[in-house]
């Protein structure tokens, strides 16, 4: 919980022709992971807390994304990719993480 608490803010706008993500960068300790997500230029993230909660979550994304794209040979429309991450929360929320 420690970590939480020195968490940055990371804020994301939606305008009509695109979104900005803008987080804000505290270092707190020497050992603090400082590397972005980089999503091959289709998409990308913003993490503020756990980054290890974040990084799962970034994996999951990205395996989901290119499962899509072998299938369907087309990238994943956001609100999919969104809905899947929301279905894997939710799936983790009603069993208590098994």
């Amino acid at each position: 919980m420690e970590a939480i608490s020195h968490a940055g803010t990371v804020l994301g706008v939606l305008a009509k022709d695109g979104v900005v993500l803008a987080a804000e960068k505290k270092v707190t300790g020497k050992l603090l992971d400082l590397s972005g997500a980089k999503d091959g230029g289709y998409g990308g993230s913003g993490v503020a807390g756990l980054t290890a909660d974040a990084n799962s979550l970034i994996n999951y994304a990205r395996s989901a994304a290119q499962r899509h794209l072998l299938m369907y040979n087309e990238d994943i429309p956001v609100e999919l990719l969104a809905q899947r991450l929301c279905d894997m929360k939710q799936g983790y929320t009603q069993y208590g993480g098994t």
